[in-house]
């Protein structure tokens, strides 16, 4: 992963709204303008990895959105 002070303002989102709380394992929903997506993680890095995947997907049109994730069911 990279280092925090190195992240561009995205990363550093993503990081912020994957690192809300305590992690545990499980299902995950990420939430942004409209736009759903699940993921399930069993690690703070792939949770990070695979928001960050989407979210730059849609970075685009929803730069200044606000980004959510919460864990729906912990494994």
């Amino acid at each position: 992963m990279t280092k925090i002070k190195e992240m561009s303002k995205r990363q550093r989102k993503v990081l912020d709204a994957c690192h809300n709380g305590w992690f545990m394992s499980g299902e995950y929903r990420a939430l942004m303008d409209g736009h759903e997506r699940r993921f399930w993680a069993d690690s703070p890095r792939l949770l990070f990895r695979d928001v960050d995947e989407w979210f730059s997907s849609h970075e685009q049109n929803h730069a200044d959105s606000h980004l959510l994730v919460k864990c729906v069911c912990a494994a």
